[in-house]
């Protein structure tokens, strides 16, 4: 092979690549290169390590703040299912009183006016259907049916009670006896028009 080189011989370099880059840096400088790129690697390694434990605490703190909250909200739920009721009670009294304009004045007036001797009143329960009276009777002559009747007879004369009523009727009647004392207990129920 013939070798066609213009350059003398003292000046050629012998077996160097003609178009490699030679870069004449020491070992002590590659090194320390090296070893601060790794020191950099561990630091930012470090450094998302500490990220995330951070992330992690503020994960846990989050959750038990929740679970804090979370018996607060269901007392909260609770109350408010309470005051729901409370005020479907509100608007249902509210309702029977006032939109209908039903004077409940007079009408206690007729029944306390009603009541024969030997009978009383135990509770009056109002809702949406009507009023419902309960109460007993108590005679030495064995008329206690009597005096419900009586008392019911009295009360569908009444036409101030009767207006706002289609309806009053006996529910139910039971007997029972109480030291030798003979108890009539009844249940009475007017039912709004």
């Amino acid at each position: 092979m013939i070798d066609i080189n213009l350059i003398p011989p003292a000046l050629r370099k012998n077996g160097a690549n003609p178009h490699a880059i030679s870069l004449n840096i020491s070992k002590e400088i590659l090194v320390g290169v090296g070893g601060g790129l790794v020191v950099l690697m561990v630091l930012v390694h470090l450094g998302l390590g500490a990220i995330w434990l951070l992330d992690v605490s503020h994960l846990a703190f989050c959750k038990t703040q929740w679970q804090k909250l979370a018996t607060d909200k269901t007392a909260l739920d609770a109350i408010n299912k309470d005051s729901g009721e409370i005020k479907t009670r509100i608007k249902t009294i509210t309702n029977l009183t006032v939109k209908e304009a039903v004077l409940w004045a007079p009408k206690f007036n007729a029944i306390s006016d009603a009541v024969p001797q030997g009978l009383w009143i135990r509770k009056m329960i109002l809702d949406k259907t009507g009023l419902t009276i309960e109460g007993s009777v108590v005679s030495r002559n064995q008329s206690e049916i009597n005096n419900i009747d009586l008392f019911l007879s009295s009360l569908k004369q009444d036409d101030g009670f009767m207006k706002d009523f289609s309806s009053l009727e006996v529910n139910s009647i039971q007997r029972s006896k109480d030291n030798a004392v003979e108890v009539t207990d009844f249940t009475v129920m007017a039912k709004l028009k």
